[in-house]
């Protein structure tokens, strides 16, 4: 028994000295962010573009008749409602970041939150982008009849949104522009199907198309992602600021709030573009 009790001591000491001051750090900033505050900026307008534009290249257009035919060529873009994507975007990211702790304000209540003590942050939602695009995909079929293979292609249906956020630390000159990508496009599924009284068997597929609903939820579902992921740049620059003189924040922390872990070495983050 006491051997047994001897390993358990060891283990916690060793899993104690092998944190890493970047661990460490992410740990505090996870227990006492909460109560900080966040200023959301939100946008007002939403860029849409069709990049599936056909036309007559012996033709010479104006970029307003380009624009005209490409608006009328979409599928999905020309039925987007800016107001009611934007809100949703807005309304999840701000939901999101409420629930992670932080204290939230929309631009029209500055007064209030640059009296809060800091650390608090700046976030403009400087440019959303939604594009429709898509792409031919071959598969490699089976005849039902025959069994024989042969190539089909399907028209896959891709809508993308880019986003530009410019955060700033309120009272420090310190500002960056992040940007993320995220999209949906149509599933393609492939099933076997046997047809018994011929003795055959066949490869078939079925398409499970996009909507304007998905499209919808999209918006929603990255506003929440870019609350996650703001969360995350918020903690990683609480460690570089506080890890001690002469090192580098060597990891990138990613906050699990669902499982209330900390993960690192995740792709998954804004890129920073200045």
């Amino acid at each position: 028994m006491i051997r047994n009790l001897g390993i358990v001591s060891l283990s916690a000491m060793l899993l104690l000295a092998g944190c890493s001051p970047e661990r460490k750090l992410a740990h505090q900033y996870v227990k006492h962010h909460k109560g900080n505050g966040i200023m959301i900026i939100p946008l007002y307008e939403l860029f849409k573009d069709n990049l599936t534009l056909n036309y007559d290249t012996a033709v010479k257009y104006t970029p307003a008749q380009f624009d005209a035919m490409a608006w009328a060529q979409s599928t999905f873009i020309q039925h987007v409602s800016d107001s009611v994507f934007l809100t949703q975007f807005t309304n999840s990211m701000i939901n999101e970041l409420n629930a992670e702790g932080y204290d939230v304000y929309v631009d029209g209540s500055s007064d209030i939150f640059f009296s809060l003590p800091d650390p608090k942050w700046v976030v403009q939602v400087a440019q959303l982008q939604l594009n429709e695009e898509h792409r031919y995909d071959f598969y490699e079929m089976y005849s039902v009849q025959t069994g024989e293979p042969y190539y089909d292609s399907l028209k896959i249906n891709n809508v993308n949104l880019a986003s530009w956020l410019e955060v700033s630390r309120a009272n420090t000159d310190k500002k960056q522009v992040l940007y993320l990508e995220g999209y949906i496009e149509d599933a393609v599924k492939r099933a076997v199907d046997l047809n018994f009284l011929e003795g055959s068997v066949g490869l078939q597929q079925f398409r499970d198309s996009i909507g304007l609903n998905d499209i919808y939820k999209i918006a929603d579902e990255l506003g929440r992602k870019h609350a996650e992921l703001l969360f995350d740049y918020f903690m990683n620059d609480y460690i570089t600021e506080h890890l001690p003189t002469g090192l580098t924040n060597r990891k990138y922390f990613h906050f699990d709030r669902n499982s209330n872990s900390l993960k690192s070495g995740l792709k998954e983050r804004f890129d920073v573009l200045e």
